[in-house]
């Protein structure tokens, strides 16, 4: 029973540990990405429904299985494109695959997962319903960031971002972080390559 309760509090310490970084990760993202920044008060804000992550990696291992190919072949390419070495590698990825394809459920963000946040946090429908009732401006922004998937030393981290607006929206785009002197910072994002020729 000893043994029991040791293992159930060591699996809650890293657990615990993981959230932690995991809100590290999205406040050092929305920081870098400055998107508090927007020119209106108030229009700027974190959607609760989290983007999934569950073909996050797979469009990783489509960019690191074509990163030698000329650019017209490859599907899903690195910026910057001067970037030679993948921080994660195809082995990995399949080892990050076996965890994270299993659960990979819905996820929501609160106030509560990160105690203190510069962007308010509002459901997508909520959004666009005050848009409309003219509650908040029509250029107010919603950005859609997916719970970051961590490598397995915890020096990266990839996770998928788009925004959305009254009249459309950004794209999502992947993005792969770095932790550098206790803060995580984007070195690569992973871009679909309209020039891509399949013949």
């Amino acid at each position: 029973m000893k043994q029991l309760n040791i293992v159930i509090a060591g699996m809650l310490a890293v657990s615990c540990s993981t959230v932690k970084i995991e809100q590290q990760i999205v406040q050092d993202f929305a920081e870098e990405k400055n998107l508090k920044n927007i020119p209106y008060v108030n229009a700027s804000y974190l959607i609760k429904e989290a983007a999934s992550n569950e073909n996050v990696l797979d469009i990783y291992t489509q960019a690191y299985l074509d990163k030698n190919l000329p650019i017209n072949k490859k599907r899903i390419i690195f910026s910057p494109a001067t970037i030679k070495n993948c921080p994660v590698d195809a082995d990995e990825i399949d080892a990050l695959k076996c965890g994270y394809n299993k659960a990979n459920e819905p996820f929501f963000w609160t106030t509560k997962n990160f105690g203190s946040f510069d962007i308010p946090i509002i459901e997508k429908e909520q959004l666009f319903s005050k848009i409309h009732n003219r509650t908040i401006s029509i250029s107010a922004t919603g950005h859609i960031i997916s719970k970051p998937i961590l490598s397995l030393n915890k020096q990266y981290a990839i996770l998928k971002y788009s925004s959305i607006f009254y009249t459309g929206g950004e794209p999502e785009q992947i993005y792969i972080m770095e932790k550098k002197n206790n803060k995580w910072a984007i070195v690569l994002t992973l871009v679909k390559n309209y020039d891509y020729d399949p013949s």
